[in-house]
């Protein structure tokens, strides 16, 4: 039976949703980066997932009552693995509040990217996103942020916003 994950998007730079200019029908494109289009249209992946909205916010806007709302989805959810997309600025914050009121039956995993997929070859979140989806495999559970190739606890990770790095 294939790996099933529940991923529940609260918004970020992950789900970063873009215009551009189509020259040939001189129209503008909707440029859809979002983590469910992703899966459906580039990686194919070999387990089954389910995505929930719980918000499209930059993290800096997410309040008690959003991140209440995520505690109740992932106390509904049926599924052990949880991946959360959510925006770096309060990612911690997130994690932290899963962590102190969850029942730590599920893996959580919190993943975002500092840097939007459109229109930039650095961007981050593809790889976050498939670092994270691949550390199901080796986490017990409990709630944890990967980030640039790392796997932490919430307790141990802080934004360093010079080097756009978690660490």
């Amino acid at each position: 039976m294939k790996n099933h994950i529940h991923i529940i998007k609260m918004g970020g730079t992950i789900e970063f949703i873009d215009q551009a200019y189509d020259a040939i029908n001189k129209q503008l494109m909707k440029l859809d980066t979002s983590v469910d289009n992703y899966l459906k249209n580039v990686i194919k992946p070999h387990f089954e997932y389910k995505v929930t909205s719980i918000c499209e916010k930059d993290s800096r806007d997410i309040n008690n009552e959003d991140r209440d709302r995520l505690l109740k989805t992932i106390q509904k959810s049926e599924q052990e693995n949880i991946l959360i997309t959510h925006g770096t600025f309060t990612m911690v914050e997130t994690a932290e509040f899963l962590d102190k009121n969850l029942v730590k039956d599920k893996k959580i995993i919190l993943t975002g990217s500092m840097v939007p997929v459109v229109g930039f070859s650095a961007s981050d979140g593809p790889f976050n996103l498939g670092f994270s989806l691949a550390s199901f495999q080796s986490v017990k559970e409990g709630v944890y942020i990967c980030m640039n190739g790392g796997i932490f606890k919430c307790n141990e990770i802080k934004k360093n916003t010079e080097i756009l790095r978690f660490e």
